[in-house]
Protein backbone atom coordinates (compact mmCIF):
# COMPACT_ATOMS: atom_id res chain seq x y z
CA UNK A 1 0.00 0.00 0.00
CA UNK A 2 1.41 3.36 -1.05
CA UNK A 3 0.59 5.71 1.85
CA UNK A 4 1.40 8.73 -0.31
CA UNK A 5 -1.59 7.82 -2.51
CA UNK A 6 -4.04 6.95 0.26
CA UNK A 7 -5.70 10.32 -0.30
CA UNK A 8 -7.19 8.80 -3.50
CA UNK A 9 -9.16 6.45 -1.25
CA UNK A 10 -10.13 9.26 1.14
CA UNK A 11 -11.55 11.41 -1.67
CA UNK A 12 -13.48 8.50 -3.16
CA UNK A 13 -14.98 7.68 0.25
CA UNK A 14 -15.94 11.31 0.88
CA UNK A 15 -17.31 12.12 -2.60
CA UNK A 16 -18.94 8.68 -3.12
CA UNK A 17 -18.04 8.84 -6.79
CA UNK A 18 -14.84 7.64 -8.47
CA UNK A 19 -15.12 10.11 -11.35
CA UNK A 20 -15.47 13.16 -9.08
CA UNK A 21 -12.71 11.86 -6.81
CA UNK A 22 -10.35 11.38 -9.75
CA UNK A 23 -11.01 14.95 -10.91
CA UNK A 24 -10.20 16.32 -7.45
CA UNK A 25 -7.01 14.23 -7.33
CA UNK A 26 -6.08 15.21 -10.90
CA UNK A 27 -5.82 11.63 -12.14
CA UNK A 28 -7.71 9.62 -14.75
CA UNK A 29 -10.87 7.82 -13.67
CA UNK A 30 -9.34 4.53 -14.78
CA UNK A 31 -6.33 5.19 -12.56
CA UNK A 32 -8.65 5.77 -9.60
CA UNK A 33 -10.58 2.56 -10.24
CA UNK A 34 -7.36 0.57 -10.64
CA UNK A 35 -5.93 2.01 -7.40
CA UNK A 36 -9.05 1.06 -5.41
CA UNK A 37 -9.10 -2.44 -6.95
CA UNK A 38 -5.42 -3.03 -6.07
CA UNK A 39 -5.98 -1.68 -2.54
CA UNK A 40 -8.95 -4.02 -2.01
CA UNK A 41 -6.89 -6.93 -3.31
CA UNK A 42 -4.05 -6.12 -0.88
CA UNK A 43 -6.44 -5.82 2.07
CA UNK A 44 -8.46 -8.92 1.23
CA UNK A 45 -11.89 -7.29 1.52
CA UNK A 46 -14.15 -4.89 -0.35
CA UNK A 47 -13.96 -1.22 0.54
CA UNK A 48 -16.88 -0.01 -1.58
CA UNK A 49 -20.31 -1.11 -2.70
CA UNK A 50 -20.96 0.01 -6.28
CA UNK A 51 -24.42 1.26 -7.27
CA UNK A 52 -24.56 2.84 -10.71
CA UNK A 53 -22.31 5.92 -10.71
CA UNK A 54 -22.10 6.14 -6.95
CA UNK A 55 -20.20 4.14 -4.35
CA UNK A 56 -20.57 3.69 -0.61
CA UNK A 57 -18.20 2.35 1.99
CA UNK A 58 -18.74 -1.17 3.26
CA UNK A 59 -18.69 -1.72 7.03
CA UNK A 60 -15.05 -2.76 6.76
CA UNK A 61 -14.37 0.18 4.45
CA UNK A 62 -15.78 2.66 6.98
CA UNK A 63 -13.55 1.29 9.75
CA UNK A 64 -10.55 1.35 7.42
CA UNK A 65 -11.34 4.97 6.46
CA UNK A 66 -11.56 6.19 10.06
CA UNK A 67 -8.44 4.41 11.25
CA UNK A 68 -6.35 5.32 8.20
CA UNK A 69 -7.18 9.01 8.75
CA UNK A 70 -5.63 8.72 12.21
CA UNK A 71 -2.61 6.77 10.97
CA UNK A 72 -2.01 9.21 8.12
CA UNK A 73 -2.06 12.17 10.50
CA UNK A 74 0.45 10.42 12.78
CA UNK A 75 2.62 9.60 9.78
CA UNK A 76 2.61 13.24 8.64
CA UNK A 77 3.39 14.45 12.18
CA UNK A 78 6.30 12.00 12.33
CA UNK A 79 7.68 13.22 9.01
CA UNK A 80 7.39 16.85 10.12
CA UNK A 81 9.14 16.09 13.41
CA UNK A 82 11.99 14.22 11.75
CA UNK A 83 12.50 17.13 9.37
CA UNK A 84 12.44 19.59 12.29
CA UNK A 85 15.11 17.61 14.16
CA UNK A 86 17.33 17.77 11.09
CA UNK A 87 16.70 21.46 10.49
CA UNK A 88 16.88 22.51 14.17
CA UNK A 89 13.59 24.37 14.42
CA UNK A 90 11.79 25.74 17.46
CA UNK A 91 8.06 26.41 17.23
CA UNK A 92 6.48 28.51 19.98
CA UNK A 93 2.84 29.41 20.51
CA UNK A 94 2.22 32.89 21.92
CA UNK A 95 -0.82 33.34 24.16
CA UNK A 96 0.30 36.54 25.87
CA UNK A 97 0.10 39.73 23.79
CA UNK A 98 0.52 42.41 26.47
CA UNK A 99 4.31 42.56 26.20
CA UNK A 100 6.40 43.50 23.23
CA UNK A 101 9.86 42.57 24.47
CA UNK A 102 11.23 39.21 25.59
CA UNK A 103 14.97 39.74 26.13
CA UNK A 104 15.61 36.05 26.77
CA UNK A 105 14.15 35.08 23.38
CA UNK A 106 16.04 37.82 21.58
CA UNK A 107 19.29 36.75 23.23
CA UNK A 108 18.61 33.10 22.43
CA UNK A 109 18.15 33.83 18.72
CA UNK A 110 21.34 35.89 18.68
CA UNK A 111 23.41 33.14 20.28
CA UNK A 112 21.77 30.29 18.31
CA UNK A 113 21.57 31.48 14.69
CA UNK A 114 21.49 27.83 13.58
CA UNK A 115 18.03 27.35 15.14
CA UNK A 116 15.04 28.77 13.25
CA UNK A 117 12.42 30.07 15.70
CA UNK A 118 8.80 30.33 14.56
CA UNK A 119 5.90 31.91 16.47
CA UNK A 120 2.19 31.07 16.25
CA UNK A 121 -0.61 33.34 17.49
CA UNK A 122 -4.12 32.04 18.14
CA UNK A 123 -6.64 31.41 20.91
CA UNK A 124 -5.79 29.28 23.95
CA UNK A 125 -7.77 26.22 22.86
CA UNK A 126 -6.18 26.06 19.42
CA UNK A 127 -2.63 26.55 20.72
CA UNK A 128 -3.08 23.98 23.49
CA UNK A 129 -4.38 21.51 20.91
CA UNK A 130 -1.34 22.14 18.72
CA UNK A 131 0.93 21.67 21.73
CA UNK A 132 -0.67 18.33 22.61
CA UNK A 133 -0.39 17.18 18.99
CA UNK A 134 3.29 18.18 18.92
CA UNK A 135 2.73 20.79 16.23
CA UNK A 136 4.25 23.25 18.71
CA UNK A 137 7.23 22.66 20.98
CA UNK A 138 6.03 24.99 23.76
CA UNK A 139 3.69 27.86 24.63
CA UNK A 140 4.54 31.25 26.07
CA UNK A 141 1.77 32.36 28.42
CA UNK A 142 1.28 34.42 31.59
CA UNK A 143 1.49 32.67 34.95
CA UNK A 144 -1.97 34.01 35.85
CA UNK A 145 -3.43 31.86 33.08
CA UNK A 146 -4.26 28.63 34.90
CA UNK A 147 -6.15 26.89 32.07
CA UNK A 148 -8.67 25.73 34.65
CA UNK A 149 -10.77 24.00 31.97
CA UNK A 150 -7.87 21.83 30.80
CA UNK A 151 -5.94 18.99 32.44
CA UNK A 152 -2.32 20.14 32.33
CA UNK A 153 -0.84 18.09 35.16
CA UNK A 154 1.70 16.59 32.77
CA UNK A 155 2.96 20.00 31.61
CA UNK A 156 5.99 21.88 32.96
CA UNK A 157 6.18 25.67 33.45
CA UNK A 158 9.45 27.63 33.30
CA UNK A 159 9.64 31.36 34.16
CA UNK A 160 10.91 33.59 31.35
CA UNK A 161 10.52 37.21 32.47
CA UNK A 162 8.69 39.11 35.21
CA UNK A 163 6.61 42.22 34.46
CA UNK A 164 5.49 44.77 37.07
CA UNK A 165 1.76 45.54 37.01
CA UNK A 166 -0.11 48.68 38.04
CA UNK A 167 -3.75 49.27 38.91
CA UNK A 168 -4.97 51.63 36.19
CA UNK A 169 -7.98 53.91 35.88
CA UNK A 170 -8.71 57.26 34.25
CA UNK A 171 -7.73 60.48 36.00
CA UNK A 172 -11.35 61.60 35.64
CA UNK A 173 -12.56 58.52 37.53
CA UNK A 174 -10.05 58.92 40.35
CA UNK A 175 -10.82 62.66 40.70
CA UNK A 176 -14.55 61.92 40.81
CA UNK A 177 -14.31 59.34 43.60
CA UNK A 178 -11.29 60.69 45.46
CA UNK A 179 -9.64 57.34 46.25
CA UNK A 180 -8.63 54.05 44.65
CA UNK A 181 -10.85 52.17 47.08
CA UNK A 182 -13.94 54.08 45.95
CA UNK A 183 -13.08 53.46 42.29
CA UNK A 184 -12.83 49.72 43.00
CA UNK A 185 -16.10 49.69 44.93
CA UNK A 186 -18.17 51.52 42.34
CA UNK A 187 -16.73 50.24 39.06
CA UNK A 188 -16.01 46.89 37.39
CA UNK A 189 -12.62 45.34 36.79
CA UNK A 190 -11.75 45.21 33.08
CA UNK A 191 -9.80 42.05 32.36
CA UNK A 192 -8.87 39.62 29.60
CA UNK A 193 -8.99 36.70 32.03
CA UNK A 194 -12.33 34.94 32.07
CA UNK A 195 -11.14 32.39 34.64
CA UNK A 196 -13.00 32.52 37.94
CA UNK A 197 -9.80 31.67 39.85
CA UNK A 198 -8.05 34.81 38.64
CA UNK A 199 -11.05 37.04 39.28
CA UNK A 200 -11.32 35.71 42.83
CA UNK A 201 -7.57 36.23 43.27
CA UNK A 202 -7.97 39.92 42.33
CA UNK A 203 -11.00 40.35 44.56
CA UNK A 204 -9.21 38.85 47.59
CA UNK A 205 -6.02 40.88 47.26
CA UNK A 206 -7.78 44.17 46.50
CA UNK A 207 -9.75 43.67 49.71
CA UNK A 208 -6.48 43.20 51.59
CA UNK A 209 -4.78 46.24 50.00
CA UNK A 210 -7.62 48.78 49.78
CA UNK A 211 -10.40 47.36 51.92
CA UNK A 212 -12.59 47.38 48.82
CA UNK A 213 -13.87 44.88 46.30
CA UNK A 214 -15.53 45.03 42.89
CA UNK A 215 -18.88 43.46 42.10
CA UNK A 216 -18.91 43.60 38.30
CA UNK A 217 -16.48 42.25 35.70
CA UNK A 218 -15.97 43.26 32.09
CA UNK A 219 -14.13 40.60 30.10
CA UNK A 220 -12.42 41.74 26.89
CA UNK A 221 -10.23 39.96 24.36
CA UNK A 222 -7.31 42.36 23.93
CA UNK A 223 -5.34 44.99 25.79
CA UNK A 224 -6.44 47.56 23.20
CA UNK A 225 -10.03 46.99 24.36
CA UNK A 226 -8.95 47.41 27.98
CA UNK A 227 -7.31 50.73 27.16
CA UNK A 228 -10.40 51.94 25.31
CA UNK A 229 -12.68 51.12 28.25
CA UNK A 230 -10.25 52.74 30.69
CA UNK A 231 -10.10 55.96 28.69
CA UNK A 232 -13.91 55.98 28.67
CA UNK A 233 -13.85 55.74 32.49
CA UNK A 234 -15.74 52.44 32.46
CA UNK A 235 -13.69 50.77 35.19
CA UNK A 236 -10.19 49.83 36.31
CA UNK A 237 -7.66 47.21 35.22
CA UNK A 238 -4.22 45.77 35.88
CA UNK A 239 -1.74 46.65 33.15
CA UNK A 240 2.05 46.52 32.71
CA UNK A 241 3.68 49.48 34.41
CA UNK A 242 5.84 50.07 31.34
CA UNK A 243 2.78 51.55 29.55
CA UNK A 244 2.54 54.49 31.98
CA UNK A 245 4.51 56.99 29.87
CA UNK A 246 2.23 56.44 26.86
CA UNK A 247 -1.15 57.35 28.38
CA UNK A 248 -1.45 60.78 30.01
CA UNK A 249 -5.17 60.46 30.76
CA UNK A 250 -4.67 57.30 32.80
CA UNK A 251 -3.33 56.92 36.33
CA UNK A 252 -0.93 54.04 37.00
CA UNK A 253 -0.93 53.14 40.69
CA UNK A 254 1.83 50.80 41.94
CA UNK A 255 0.45 47.65 43.53
CA UNK A 256 1.63 44.78 45.65
CA UNK A 257 4.10 42.37 44.10
CA UNK A 258 1.37 39.70 44.09
CA UNK A 259 -0.10 41.36 40.99
CA UNK A 260 3.16 41.14 39.05
CA UNK A 261 2.90 38.88 36.03
CA UNK A 262 5.47 36.39 34.81
CA UNK A 263 5.64 35.13 31.26
CA UNK A 264 6.23 31.39 31.33
CA UNK A 265 7.23 28.64 28.94
CA UNK A 266 4.73 25.74 29.00
CA UNK A 267 5.79 22.39 27.53
CA UNK A 268 5.43 18.63 27.82
CA UNK A 269 8.45 16.82 29.30
CA UNK A 270 7.47 13.83 27.15
CA UNK A 271 8.13 15.81 23.96
CA UNK A 272 11.30 17.89 24.00
CA UNK A 273 12.85 18.56 20.59
CA UNK A 274 16.47 19.55 20.07
CA UNK A 275 15.44 23.17 19.55
CA UNK A 276 13.40 23.28 22.76
CA UNK A 277 16.18 21.60 24.74
CA UNK A 278 18.59 24.28 23.52
CA UNK A 279 16.20 26.98 24.73
CA UNK A 280 15.75 25.29 28.13
CA UNK A 281 19.52 24.97 28.53
CA UNK A 282 19.92 28.65 27.60
CA UNK A 283 17.30 29.75 30.16
CA UNK A 284 18.99 27.63 32.86
CA UNK A 285 22.39 29.15 32.06
CA UNK A 286 20.99 32.68 32.30
CA UNK A 287 19.42 31.96 35.70
CA UNK A 288 22.67 30.51 37.01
Amino acid sequence: MDINKIHYFFRAAELKNFTKASEVCHIAQTTMSKYIAVLEQELGFKLFLRTGNTVALTKQGQIFYEEMLKLTEKYQDLCRELCRIEELELRLGMITTDYEDFPVLRAFEQTHPDISVYFSFSDEERLLGDLRQHKLDALICPNVLTFEHYALDEMVRVDLVKFEESLVCSRELLDRHGSVGEVITHHPIITKASEANYQEFCRRHLQELYGASFSDIIVVKAISQQLLMLNLSRGFAFLPSLYEADYEKLVFIPTSDVFSETAQLLYSPEFVTSGLQSLLDFIHEKKC
